[in-house]
């Protein structure tokens, strides 16, 4: 893969594992707001010299209690609290357990007792969860909820003060598991993704050389999922920046009013529905043919190297707090449309790939190199091959470098079977440009071989259909040999125009990839926490 060169990385300090993390934040930002979140119907703003304490505190608590090389559930929604958690029990030589706040309590006593959790941490929403499977959870020894925890706080800064703990003597293992994270995919069972600080600080750090954002962010996706603690947060502390907290999407765009962030990380149905809102609220307003005769205009200026996008489109900027210039788009591939129209607007999109196994992040674009419709360049240190290419230089992606994880928890098969030596099998298919540019094309088990032997990405065929107008949402798979659309639309009263419209489409579609069965549905395709498409479940 040819190495790009357009760009020197960004340089930013080494970190060697939790504990230095934890007391670089201390050294150089102790004065800074660390997060903002709202508590008792105030923004409540803690400083990292707080932040950086109470970790040392809950660390000094789980030590005196016993905990080392045990596993810590968390279960809940976005907190503070939830986050000093995931540091502490990582400081304290423990294994951080993030559990997906939206699964119901017989599947997460399903995850406590297959990792053999010792300590179940939950909000105070999820007690009757709890509650219902508490004497099924065997291994768990303290249970104990969210608002408790300050508590523990108090606690472990008495422990450190009297001398009784000392954190920093605490063993880091950069080798040794230290997080386990349950993915929740969009087929199969979940597995126990086993990641180790050396996966996590060197995805952190080099994501940040490859990729510069722009100061403050609301964290609006779950931290229970990789990207969203590693883009929402570990890189936000690393950087020294201040981050909302968001635990309730009905508030996102409060929060992002309140904070008035300059970067946010997403996944591409929110970016699909704030595009959508824009264009939405131009129509109602009767701006949206104003709103077009701008863009082309701006579109012409910048051709000649006079950007005015923040002046003219100030209106729809300050809709989002009135400082967004980035939002970053991971976790599924965003359309072209809605990228390009972002950067219309003044607000730059860039996109990446990663996956849980690989701590998440393998690929960013970079602020001044990149692609639309890419995945960007692999974060230094990090390779990127196809493996057994077609006569389009696609094939599945494989993967090579220090943010590949350990394994799959207590499932070697499962392990040997991503596994080609040092290279991580991602089961995504793609290609990588002359530049080292990486385009995602699909999951090798989405795809579907027709009876003349082609492969047929139905991600592609999907990303065509969702530009036509009333389209929610749509999957597109393999049904009695027939390529098949089932489309999920609010305008139950236009779905023969919208059949007509993807009919349509076929005429720009290879015959190997054209729809041939349309069928509609009443409600909206089950999905995971990161809003992706549960597929093989339809309506």
């Amino acid at each position: 893969m040819k190495k790009n060169n357009h760009y020197p990385y960004y340089e930013m300090p080494e970190i060697k594992d939790f504990r230095h993390f934890v007391d670089f934040m201390r050294e150089n930002y102790a004065e800074k707001p660390a997060f903002v979140f709202a508590q008792n119907k105030e923004d409540v703003e803690v400083s990292y010299a707080k932040f950086t304490d109470d970790i040392d505190a809950l660390a000094a608590y789980f030590k005196s209690i016993g905990l080392d090389n045990d596993k810590i559930a968390l279960y809940g929604e976005n907190s503070y609290e939830w986050i000093v958690t995931y540091f502490a029990a990582i400081v304290s030589g423990n294994i951080i357990v993030p559990i997906d706040k939206e699964i119901k309590g017989d599947e997460v006593r399903n995850l406590v007792n297959d990792c053999e959790a010792k300590v179940l941490i939950h909000s105070a929403a999820k007690e009757a969860a709890i509650a219902e499977n508490k004497e099924e959870m065997k291994t768990v020894e303290v249970f104990a909820k969210i608002p408790e925890l300050s508590d523990w706080f108090e606690k472990g800064k008495a422990l450190i003060a009297s001398g009784e703990v000392d954190v920093k003597s605490i063993g880091q293992d950069l080798e040794k598991m230290c997080a386990l994270i349950y993915t929740s995919g969009t087929t199969g069972n979940p597995k126990g993704v086993m990641l180790c600080q050396r996966n996590l600080v060197y995805c952190m750090v080099n994501s940040c050389r490859n990729l510069l954002e722009p100061e403050n962010t609301v964290v609006v996706l779950p931290l229970n999922h990789t990207f969203g603690m590693m883009a929402g947060v570990l890189c936000q502390v690393y950087a020294g920046y201040k981050t909302y907290i968001n635990n309730n999407l009905k508030s996102v765009l409060r929060d992002i009013n309140t904070l008035k962030p300059r970067h946010i990380s997403i996944v591409p149905l929110f970016a699909d529905t704030f595009y959508k809102g824009i264009w939405k609220n131009a129509k109602k307003s009767g701006k949206d043919k104003i709103l077009k005769a701008l863009i082309k205009v701006s579109n012409g200026l910048r051709k000649v190297g006079i950007d005015l996008r923040r002046v003219l489109f100030k209106s729809v900027i300050d809709a989002f707090g009135g400082n967004l210039e980035m939002l970053i788009v991971g976790g599924a591939p965003l359309d072209l449309k809605v990228a390009k129209g972002f950067d219309d607007l003044g607000i730059t999109v860039i996109g990446g790939y990663g996956i849980t196994e690989c701590s998440p992040i393998i690929s960013t674009d970079r602020n001044h190199d990149f692609k639309f419709g890419g995945a960007g360049l692999a974060i230094p240190g990090v390779e990127v091959k196809v493996d057994n290419p077609d006569e389009n230089g696609e094939g599945e992606l494989l993967v090579k470098g220090p943010i590949v994880m350990l394994g799959y928890y207590n499932n070697p098969e499962a392990t040997a079977e991503v596994f080609d030596g040092d290279w991580f099998r991602t089961g995504d298919y793609g290609r990588v440009d002359e530049e080292g540019f990486i385009f995602i094309t699909g999951r090798k088990k989405n795809i579907i071989i027709t009876p003349n032997g082609k492969n047929v990405y139905p991600e592609e065929i999907e990303a065509v259909i969702q530009k036509v107008e009333g389209v929610n949402e749509v999957m597109v798979f393999e049904d009695e040999k027939l390529i098949c659309a089932e489309i999920y639309t609010e305008l139950a009263d236009e779905k023969d125009r919208i059949k007509a419209e993807v009919r349509a489409l076929n005429k720009v579609l290879p015959s190997y990839k054209q729809v041939q069965k349309i069928i509609f549905r009443d409600t909206e395709f089950e999905k995971t926490t990161t809003k992706k498409i549960k597929r093989f479940l339809r309506g």
